[in-house]
């Protein structure tokens, strides 16, 4: 026995997938930043570390808090307590299409001198006509403060 499927079937099925696809494809094409992109310098954020954590295992858990947010270091200096990632371009992604290209975040830490500070700069860049836009991304932000100091923080 053969099953037809009803022409209004097929019919709100369409009328159901033009504006999802429309919607994400608009999203993507009219050029705009994601909205945790915030233009210009600003972004970094401070972190007390508890008083009875050591440094080596504060750095430890940083690099380590990095790499499970997809933030890979590139330049690592531990005697200077300085990290450095390579630019994330999966940090913003669309549904079903993955990463951005047209917009990229890095991470930028740093412990102060005393060791008592964790100091964290998440740069982000917006690609428009032409060139790099320089900015900062809030998300990064949020998240990496909540997870570090959850790790070290005090």
């Amino acid at each position: 026995m053969k099953k037809t499927v009803s022409k209004g079937f097929w019919l709100g099925m369409l009328a159901m997938m033009v504006p999802v696809f429309g919607m994400t494809f608009l999203g993507c094409a009219t050029g705009r930043p994601p909205a945790t992109f915030q233009r210009g310098a600003g972004g970094e954020t401070a972190i007390l570390l508890r008083s009875d954590m050591e440094f080596e295992h504060a750095f430890r858990e940083l690099i380590f808090i990095l790499n499970r947010h997809n933030f890979n270091p590139v330049m690592v200096q531990p005697e200077a307590g300085f990290v450095r990632t390579g630019w994330n371009y999966q940090w913003f992604s669309v549904p079903g299409q993955g990463g951005v290209d047209r917009y990229r975040v890095r991470i930028i830490a740093q412990f102060n001198p005393g060791r008592t500070q964790l100091i964290i700069n998440p740069e982000g860049e917006w690609f428009e006509n032409g060139m790099w836009i320089r900015g900062w991304d809030t998300r990064a932000v949020e998240t990496l403060r909540n997870d570090i100091t959850m790790a070290i923080g005090n």
